[in-house]
């Protein structure tokens, strides 16, 4: 939207009304922050390569002007001029809206209805106010462990051992975040987190501006605050305390003094300010920031999740009928969950993480400071209890499968969704070593081989190398080949592969440029009509998974403990020793013991599984050992 001829009047007036506000500063201002550590402006935006000054009138004194947002092009691609520019710009504006408001009566705070004004502050107001906001996100914290926390650690005795746990991504994101924190400058945080602070510190009715003369000083207190509540948080989920935590409202400061003066009406702490305007930002801006974040993290992006994310915002936008991050709405959101749960055949699960999808950037665009909140919480559906109930291939439903001429004969169907040779090997693999098909359909010639410590033993490398995707860091391991898959022509399609200079062994992964998404979702479609349909297994709740979840109950019975059923399924430690800490390697495991566990399996089955074509000029040097010429 652009801006109005009277706005662009206001605006050309621009150097006029610095120099008679301010005389004297403007100059010294671009002079003296012409330098790269200038602080970012909340309203500096770059658009095709030219820096835009875009602001929002406040929602108190949209009747004071004849624009509802300032829009201004910097004229320049130069970072550090634009950022000295759009500051004095906040100066300038900043200045008009509090004149606004004292025409109107109002509280001169900048942003919005404030009901406080900070001017008069002295240093202990301030730091009131960052010890108010750390109190806030311990007491936030402690709110969501409240409903499942037992009676027994609020005794006086105090069983820390039944405080609650937070969801696993919530513990990453709290790890990621102090050591960002821990690892930057008061600078980097005040640019990074001041919309997020100011989320906070606005329910108080305290409007922050970076003109403010001891906001450097501010932002370090927050820092400090925020730091000493990624403390209590780790000892809580190390279940060693931080149950003592102050609560806001003990925290006392100038916002409780003006509550308590007559006429006075502060916005209620619980509802944030709201904006009902245009942003002139897309989810697709969102997507391109989160991918900025992801990549400053040295976190994963994978091309399949973006397309799926693509793909939802997609469908989001043509059923909400908005474009805008300013104009989306709760609302909007779950309205689309309720469709897809009543219009699609999608499960629980899977409305979910499109749901996720489109809260997740507009988190990350409150984040940036786009707009004022999220979309907030208890979005999602509650997953029905036999929804996922995954059950294992018993022996018979496995005599079957593997009594098919496609494991018997060399029979291939030519479906394009059986996906070739992957309809043979797909399911031998994740029966025999318990591997999801995501892991599978990733095997490439470079990760068949000798393992590094054992070259007579040949393994999988399940790894993230080669921009392979991984559910988890944990689950990197390596997988020693069950003996029988070499006489079966596994080495055959290893040097294939080599010779031909693939990526992967499997053809239909290299027919679809190795995007694994699409191929695990034609396999996957495969076996759903194949099992039920050609093989007959319509027991409820098996599946292409029932594999994996078959090769642990079969780990079990024979005897084999936690360590190793973690160590060849790829699962996580458990407790604390896995929740913290980042593993760089996989896990020190014993292979000796994971061969040995893989070879003695019983399968029955295998006796009269045949491949296509049996190798010749090859050897093998030991039970489970590797493949070397003849």
């Amino acid at each position: 939207m652009a801006v109005s001829a009277s706005s662009t009047h206001c605006l050309s007036t621009f150097a006029r009304t610095s120099a008679l506000l301010h005389p004297g500063r403007s100059h010294n201002i671009v002079h003296n922050m012409a330098t790269d550590d200038v602080p970012v402006s909340n309203h500096l935006t770059l658009r095709e390569g030219v820096f835009q000054y875009v602001r929002r009138v406040p929602e108190d004194l949209r009747d004071a002007f004849p624009f509802a947002r300032v829009q201004r092009s910097l004229r320049t691609r130069d970072k550090r001029a634009a950022r000295a520019d759009a500051l004095a710009l906040d100066e300038v504006w900043d200045d008009h809206f509090a004149e606004a408001r004292r025409r109107k009566g109002l509280s001169p705070g900048p942003d919005g209805p404030a009901a406080l004004v900070a001017e008069g502050w002295t240093w202990p107001d301030w730091q009131a106010l960052a010890s108010w906001f750390g109190a806030s996100l311990a007491e936030e914290d402690w709110r969501a462990r409240l409903g499942s926390t037992s009676g027994a650690a609020l005794t006086a005795e105090r069983d820390l051992s039944r405080l609650p746990w937070r969801d696993p991504a919530v513990v990453r994101e709290h790890i990621a975040r102090g050591r960002a924190l821990r690892e930057g400058t008061v600078t980097d945080y005040a640019e990074a987190r001041l919309p997020f602070v100011q989320g906070y510190v606005r329910r108080l009715g305290v409007s922050l501006t970076r003109t403010d003369p001891d906001l450097e000083r501010f932002m370090a207190a927050c820092l400090t605050a925020e730091l000493a509540y990624l403390d209590v948080f780790q000892m809580r989920e190390a279940r060693r305390g931080g149950l003592d935590h102050l609560h806001p409202d003990a925290v006392d400061g100038p916002w409780k003094h003006a509550a308590s003066r007559p006429g006075s009406h502060p916005e209620p702490q619980a509802r944030p300010t709201t904006i009902d305007s245009e942003v002139c930002r897309s989810l697709a801006d969102c997507r391109a920031k989160w991918v900025e974040n992801r990549t400053k993290t040295k976190k994963q992006a994978r091309p399949d999740y973006l397309r799926e994310m693509d793909r939802t915002v997609a469908a989001f936008e043509a059923h909400a009928g908005v474009g805008d991050i300013g104009l989306i709405r709760r609302r909007h959101l779950l309205a689309y969950r309720d469709h897809l749960d009543t219009a699609t055949a999608y499960k629980t699960a899977t409305i979910n993480k499109k749901v996720g999808f489109i809260s997740g950037l507009m988190a990350t665009a409150a984040n940036a400071g786009w707009i004022e909140t999220g979309l907030g919480p208890d979005l999602y559906l509650e997953v029905p209890e036999d929804e996922d109930r995954r059950e294992p291939y018993g022996d018979t439903e496995l005599a079957t499968i593997f009594a098919h001429p496609v494991f018997t004969q060399g029979k291939r169907l030519t479906a394009v969704k059986a996906c070739g040779e992957l309809q043979f090997w797909l399911p031998l693999i994740a029966c025999l070593h318990g591997m999801i098909s995501s892991e599978i359909l990733q095997i490439g010639p470079d990760t068949v081989g000798p393992h590094p410590d054992h070259p007579d033993m040949l393994c999988f490398n399940v790894t993230n190398a080669g921009e392979r995707a991984l559910k988890t860091l944990a689950r990197r391991r390596w997988v020693p080949v069950r003996r029988e898959l070499i006489d079966l022509g596994l080495p055959a399609l290893v040097a294939a592969a080599k010779q031909e200079g693939r990526k992967s062994l499997w053809s239909a992964m290299e027919a679809q440029a190795g995007d694994v998404t699409r191929v695990s979702g034609y396999f996957s479609s495969f076996w759903a009509v194949f099992s039920r349909g050609e093989l007959g297994l319509t027991t409820e709740g098996t599946s292409l998974y029932s594999f994996r979840h078959g090769f642990q109950d079969r780990l079990g019975s024979a005897g084999y403990g936690g360590e190793i059923k973690k160590a060849l399924m790829g699962h996580a430690e458990s407790g604390m020793t896995g929740r913290y800490g980042t593993k760089k390697k996989p896990r020190a495991v014993n292979v000796v013991e994971l061969n040995e566990a893989i070879q003695r399996l019983p399968w029955p089955f295998l006796t009269a599984v045949r491949g296509e074509a049996r190798p010749t000029g090859l050897r093998i040097a030991g039970p489970g050992a590797a493949v070397a010429p003849a």
